[in-house]
């Protein structure tokens, strides 16, 4: 008896939990935008937005970003039957692109990580190929400000280079 009881309340109560959450609030509330950015709130008013404090099931909102950002993570999220919005465990933010010139190197090679765009927080590895040397740092980092760290390295002939490893 103690394992049906068990049973019926490991199973049902997250299910009637969720039912009463859904008939209470018949939706998702409003959710912030990330820093630097906003929302865009499809077939709502301005006066719409101002005064709305739960949006409907299956409606989708939209993240923006202001001047040259752009979204890393969910660009858009839904509202889900359990009152949830779509993908919360990811961060959406609003970041600074850095140059894409840094992202290649004459007579050498440039791995970025994490790939994608070039944005905060984005680093570059550079190495040569045989046969040249670098000259400047090997590594740079995309700042908060959308600029790289350190000067763009340069791959230099080696007058050394037999070509032996």
């Amino acid at each position: 008896m103690e394992q049906l009881l068990f049973l019926i309340i490991f199973y049902l109560l997250p299910t009637l939990i969720s039912s009463i959450h859904n008939s209470t609030t018949g939706g998702c509330a409003i959710i912030r935008p990330p820093r630097d950015g906003g929302i865009r709130y499809r077939g709502l008013t301005q006066e719409q937005i101002r005064s709305v404090q739960i949006l409907p099931e299956d409606y989708e909102i939209e993240y923006i970003c202001r001047g040259s950002r752009i979204i890393v993570g969910p660009k858009v999220r839904k509202c889900l039957r359990n009152g949830t919005w779509t993908d919360m465990n990811q961060l959406s933010r609003c970041l600074l692109v850095c140059p894409r010139s840094w992202m290649s190197l004459e007579n050498g090679r440039v791995a970025l990580q994490p790939p994608g765009q070039p944005v905060e927080g984005t680093v570059l590895r550079y190495s040569c190929h045989a046969g040249f040397l670098l000259e400047g740092f090997s590594i740079s980092h995309c700042t908060k400000l959308g600029k790289w760290d350190s000067p763009k390295p340069l791959c230099v002939y080696d007058r050394n280079y037999t070509g032996k490893t």
